[in-house]
Order: C-alpha cells, then structure tokens, then sequence
C-alpha cells in the first residue's frame, strides 16, 4: 500500500519537530549528563566548547558547498544518519575527558550543518511560495519545548542516565522521516549564480564585521547559560522537571516573539534590533546571577524572546537585505563565527568562570551586552552593504 508524498510544509515541519525535539534533550541537559559522569565544570567547559568549534569549522568549511539545491535533501539524509549513529554512541561513553571530547566533536561536526541546511531547503520552498517559512520552522520550537519538559521529567524520575537515549531516539526519527520525500522535490534554480561567493570577498566589507561582531556579544551571551544553568540551578535546589519548565518558557516566549515579529518590529532599524537585543542581555543575565528564586527566574526567561529571538531576527532581516549571490556566505559565517567559534570559546570561559563564582558568572555574561550599544551597523538598501 502506498502512501501520498508529504507537502513540502508537512515534510519541514516534521523534520524540523522531530530535530528540535532532540536538541530540546541536548542543549539544556548535556551538561547535566556529563556532571553526573563525573567531569568538574571545567571539563564540562571544555567538552561542549570543543564541540561547538566543531561547528566552526564544518558550518565555514562544508556548508557553503551545498549552495546547489538539489544538494540540499540529499545532505540532510546524510546528516540525520551520521547524527543517529553518533547519538547512540554516547551509549557507550566513560568518564574519560579525551573520548568524551572526541564524541562532542563527531556529534557537533553532524548537526552543526543540519540547522543552515535545512533552513536553506526551507528558503527554497519559500521561494516558490510553497511553504510559510515562520508556520514550518514553529513546529521546531514547540517540539524543542516538549523536549525539555519531557526530558526534566524523566531525568527527575530516572536520572541522567536517560538523557543520552532519548536524544539518540529522536535523532533515529529524524533520520527515519528523512528518508522520505515532499511532493517538490528541490529543483535546480536556472537563474541562479552556480559559482559560491568567496567567503574572504564578504569578510572584507566593514558593515559584515561589525555584523559578526554584533551578532556575537548578543548569541556568545548566552554561553554559561547554555552550559551551566540547568547545573546552577539544580544546585540551588531547582528540580529537573522545573529547569525543564524554565528552559520551555524561554523557547515559547522566543516563539511568541517570532509569530508577532512582524508587527512588532516591522519598521525598526536592523540596529535598532541588535540595540533592544543587547538591553535585553544586561538586564537578563543580571537576573539570573542575582538570584536563584524562580519568579526571578522566570523573569529572566521571559527576556529569551529579545536576546535570542530578536537578535535573530535582526539578523535575518540583515542578510536578507544583502545581494542574493551573498547570501549562503553570509548564512554559514552567521552560524560558523558567531553560533560557532565565539559560542566556543565562551563556553570554554564559562567553565573556567563558573568553576571560580558559580553563579556570578552570569554577570560576566551581561557585560557583553554594552559592545553593542557602541558599535554602529550600516545597511543601506539591498545588498549595498555587501557590493561596495
């Protein structure tokens, strides 16, 4: 019995859910797994900072090459395969610093092009007017909020031990449905430009530097928090169902944030974004070093939607404004320096930080906010910025 292609739309929201479902299981716990393996905060630093450089790397040195968009189902399916196999290796991990760091690196070097590629596939259905590309990629964060609440729900019940295969099965579902195909599959686009823009060409122009530079205060921000804060909080008393909550309520406002966007900040200023993005920062990482109490910190969760999820935005809607045959380069620089090796070595600081002042280290976090108050981004009309 056969069974009716998928549409383009229920094909990404899918692939986006059951992907974000895994990583709603990684981000906020992985830490927690490897504390309870036995590794010291430093360790920790190390392991997630070596796996995000990872990311640097593949996201400056693999991603670009699928610019082509026949490449991009074909990539994603590999992708999801070699995520799957490396997941369920965690299966068999000891507290050994040097294998855990090789696997972190494996893990990292798969799923860091899985996010720009899939989102590439996504901007070519919306191209074509298939696919909402904001309804689609919804499905991703609701799904990464089920991920946490469920994974603070089984850890408080079963322990850590049940963070690795939980991550593993839905990275074997992620794979599984990409075995499929939409009704469209990805076809070559005729009029676009077949030769990749150099991606030292783009770093040369001022307005990307201070681009990259932006967007890394505002994402690098939130290192310790991504490494440390379900750690800091348990700590502090805070059980795993309810750091389960917190990390699901940052993710939904980020949601909100995304479904109102458009009439929000419809008419703001890129830089004036990055600006209400970089308040956000100080205020929220304030918060969250000041106190443990969980009306504060909710409050600070509140804020997610403005220090990620504005400062996404703003970066979006800065590399949508730039000339198209710039724009893969632009995309893997946004993920490879910024969400990449920056992201790196603050999560490598953050352990040396929060093994020295706990939770004070958020402070540290909250400096790098007023960078971004200083620094001035030009964007002129489309793609000015990147031509001159």
């Amino acid at each position: 019995m056969s069974y009716p292609r998928p549409t383009p739309y229920y094909w990404l929201s899918i692939y986006y859910g059951a992907y974000f479902f895994a990583f709603g299981v990684y981000l906020p716990f992985w830490s927690v797994w490897l504390a309870w393996l036995g590794l010291s905060a430093d360790d920790i630093g190390i392991v997630l900072g070596a796996g995000v450089m990872a990311r640097f790397v593949v996201n400056l040195t693999l991603t670009p090459r699928f610019h082509l968009p026949e490449h991009l189902l074909p990539a994603i399916r590999w992708l999801s395969f070699l995520a799957t196999v490396i997941g369920f290796l965690h299966l068999m991990a000891t507290p050994d610093l040097l294998w855990l760091t090789a696997l972190s690196i494996a893990i990292n070097s798969v799923i860091g092009p899985s996010i720009p590629v899939s989102d590439a596939l996504a901007n070519h259905y919306n191209r074509r007017k298939l696919i909402d590309y904001g309804r689609a990629r919804l499905w991703g964060s609701l799904a990464f909020v089920v991920g946490s609440m469920m994974a603070g729900t089984l850890v408080e019940r079963f322990g850590p031990p049940i963070i690795v295969p939980l991550a593993a099965g839905a990275l074997l579902l992620t794979w599984c449905w990409s075995l499929s195909s939409p009704q469209q599959l990805p076809a070559k686009e005729e009029t676009q430009a077949m030769v990749r823009t150099p991606l030292l060409q783009v770093l040369r122009v001022k307005s990307v530097l201070v681009f990259l530079a932006t967007v890394s205060f505002i994402q690098g921000s939130h290192a310790a928090y991504y490494a440390f804060s379900a750690i800091h909080w348990t700590q502090a008393g805070v059980s795993d169902v309810m750091v389960g909550y917190l990390w699901s309520f940052g993710v939904v406002v980020e949601v909100m944030m995304f479904a109102l966007a458009a009439k929000l900040f419809g008419n703001w200023q890129v830089q004036s974004l990055f600006r209400l993005a970089a308040l956000a920062v100080i205020l929220r990482w304030c918060l969250t070093g000041w106190s443990t109490d969980l009306g504060v910190l909710f409050a600070a969760q509140s804020l997610h939607g403005l220090t990620f999820g504005v400062a996404h935005i703003a970066a979006m809607r800065y590399i949508q404004q730039q000339a198209s045959d710039k724009i893969m380069a632009l995309q893997a620089l946004y993920s490879a320096i910024p969400m990449g090796v920056i992201m790196a070595l603050l999560t490598v600081v953050s352990g040396e930080l929060y093994e020295q002042l706990s939770g004070d280290s958020f402070y540290a976090m909250a400096l790098l906010g007023l960078p971004v108050l200083l620094l001035t981004l030009k964007t002129d009309t489309a793609g000015e910025a990147v031509r001159s």
